[in-house]
């Protein structure tokens, strides 16, 4: 039963892995396009700056990540 829970924690790691490195990606073409990003909150639809996305997204990341932007 230990290997299935190491199994099921690396694919949670790579999942959420994976959704931070597209989340980084929208936020470079927001960047770009000089645009807004957005997002559901709080049971509704809101346009943020992708600078306010990406200062989010950073103070969830635990330290050492390794995802690449």
């Amino acid at each position: 039963m230990g290997a299935k829970k190491e199994t099921e924690s690396t694919l949670a790691w790579k999942a959420d892995a994976a959704f931070r490195q597209a989340a980084y990606k929208v936020i470079q073409r927001a960047k770009q396009a000089g645009s807004l990003v957005v997002i559901w909150e709080d049971d509704q639809i809101k346009e943020i700056p992708p600078e306010e996305l990406e200062s989010r997204i950073t103070a969830q990341s635990p330290p050492n990540e390794g995802v690449s932007r």
